[in-house]
């Protein structure tokens, strides 16, 4: 092998995110995607007002940084735009992680986090949800005294559903300083009604805030986020950033949707009032639901061979939800939320796979 340098990287795997999904007759509630398709007049109003020039020059984002300083209520200084959270995940490890240091995060939670850990060699500490879906204090307090670089908290978190208010994120921010570790609080779905902490940037100075366009905004194929903190820890995590930190086509749509999030919000509100119903009929059907404030919902399947057989039953139907989850979630199941009207489908296939089970 020519590489040498990092080597240990050859022994790690990686492989891309299998997609396999029929785009055109499928259920996307797999990905915690916006559900419904946002239709080509939007598309056309996005770009009917772009100048001649549009695609000529290098992206100006400065436009971006002001628009969305506008509607954080924040200082341009207290952010910098990144690649969707993985890029605000990866910019802290590679700034304040060194190799051994322990960082840990409720688990099961987003890939990349042990993705990331393995790519920097870090030591991952996964504080397990409890068996009834709590989150376990008692295993955070075990991590704090571990002498931690990182605590990452998503807020809400998925597959399992914590969520915490804001006093709740100020007595993560008071434990985490005391024992010397930043608290990275992950947004990625704070848009569906969960409160943010991004007001705690200015209480404690150990506290970093990652949000993405992805979930709330729906839009991950721009491939969008930001990280938010005060000024001086900004100043030392913008110092990697790329040349460029978004593009021009980014730039378009994301400005686009800031103008025009009553857009946004009613989508939003839209997937709020469906989670009541969908919990509602699920209830009706025999299966429990956990989730209040994602865009998503864990559903226990009493076991995990039932649970495989319901997620086959739905691909063939090109209703794509995802799960079973590995051990010891393997019973359970998640389903994105979208507005009831598009939820139908997947309501009528449930109703019909329980049926074919009680013949």
């Amino acid at each position: 092998m020519f590489i040498k340098r990092k080597n240990y990287l050859s022994k790690i795997d990686r492989i891309r995110v299998s997609e396999g999904r029929n785009l055109d007759k499928g259920l996307r509630l797999d990905r915690n995607e916006r559900v419904d398709a946002w239709g080509n007049e939007t598309l056309m109003n996005i770009f009917k007002n772009t100048p001649d020039y549009f695609l000529s020059v290098y992206p100006e984002s400065s436009n971006l940084y002001k628009k969305l300083s506008n509607f954080l209520n924040i200082q341009e200084s207290n952010f910098i735009l990144t690649s969707g959270i993985d890029g605000a995940i990866k910019t802290l490890f590679e700034i304040l992680t060194k190799p051994g240091d322990i960082i840990g995060v409720p688990t099961p939670t987003y890939a990349m986090y042990y993705v990331y850990s393995k790519l920097f060699q870090v030591r991952l500490h996964n504080i397990e949800y409890k068996e009834n879906l709590e989150f376990n204090y008692d295993e955070f307090d075990k991590f704090l005294k571990t002498n931690p670089s990182i605590f990452f908290l998503p807020n809400p978190n998925q597959p399992i559903e914590s969520s915490f208010n804001v006093n709740e994120l100020r007595e993560f921010a008071n434990k985490t300083l005391k024992a010397d570790c930043l608290f990275v609080i992950d947004e990625a779905y704070h848009m569906f009604g969960c409160d943010s902490g991004i007001d705690l940037i200015n209480e404690y100075e150990n506290v970093v805030v990652m949000r993405t366009f992805s979930k709330g905004f729906g839009v991950p194929s721009i491939r969008l986020g930001y990280l938010i903190s005060n000024e001086d820890n900004m100043s030392i995590l913008s110092k990697t950033r790329f040349a460029h930190e978004s593009n021009s086509l980014i730039n378009a749509v994301a400005e686009y949707l800031i103008d025009n999030y009553n857009i946004v919000q009613d989508y939003n509100n839209n997937v709020i009032k469906s989670k009541d119903n969908l919990k509602h009929d699920l209830k009706e059907l025999g299966i429990n639901t956990h989730g209040n404030n994602g865009n998503y919902l864990l559903l226990d399947m009493n076991s995990a061979e039932r649970a495989s057989k319901f997620v086959l039953y739905l691909k063939e139907k090109y209703i794509y939800v995802k799960g079973p989850w590995s051990n010891p979630w393997e019973k359970y199941i998640t389903i994105t939320i979208g507005p009831y009207k598009s939820m139908s489908r997947f309501v009528t296939a449930t109703r019909e796979f329980i049926k074919n089970e009680n013949k």
